[in-house]
């Protein structure tokens, strides 16, 4: 066998490898992005759940607790400081950023839906947050609620 040969069968080798090689990689660059995403997303769980920074807005929410219930409907309402609302701002901004990263394609409806639908669910079912999340500052949150599959069922 020539040197020729030898290097025509080389090539030929190696054009196959190419081209199967290609799959291969895109492939594996798929599985390393969705487990990224995934940890990604377990990230937000963790951050939203797993820590009690948004647990005394979230019993007030789900459970009504009175006066505070009340005092944080008010003081939303008014637009005036209270502690409890400045806990229910930055649990609202979880939610706006959400909401961001959803118009950015971030993240989907179907990822936000499994997540934190019952949250979503729960601010959407309250009037007084319906009503400040435009004139707040929360419009990506505002068209996250009214688009989506959060309002409260009739």
């Amino acid at each position: 066998m020539d040197l020729s040969a030898l290097a025509e069968i080389i090539k030929g080798v190696a054009g196959v490898v190419g081209i199967l090689g290609v799959p291969a990689a895109y492939i594996t660059y798929r599985r390393s992005v969705r487990t990224r995403r995934a940890d990604w997303l377990v990230s937000l769980h963790e951050k939203f759940f797993e820590t009690d920074r948004y647990a005394r807005v979230r019993r007030v929410l789900d459970y009504r607790q009175e006066p505070d219930y009340s005092d944080l409907a008010q003081a939303v309402r008014e637009q005036r400081h209270h502690p409890l609302a400045d806990e229910f701002y930055r649990y609202l901004n979880f939610f706006e950023l959400l909401a961001s990263l959803r118009k950015l394609g971030q993240i989907s409806d179907e990822e936000i839906v499994g997540l934190f639908e019952y949250d979503l669910r729960m601010i959407a079912g309250h009037e007084f947050i319906i009503d400040a999340l435009r004139p707040q500052g929360f419009e990506r949150l505002s068209d996250l609620i009214r688009t989506g599959p959060f309002l409260p069922r009739k």
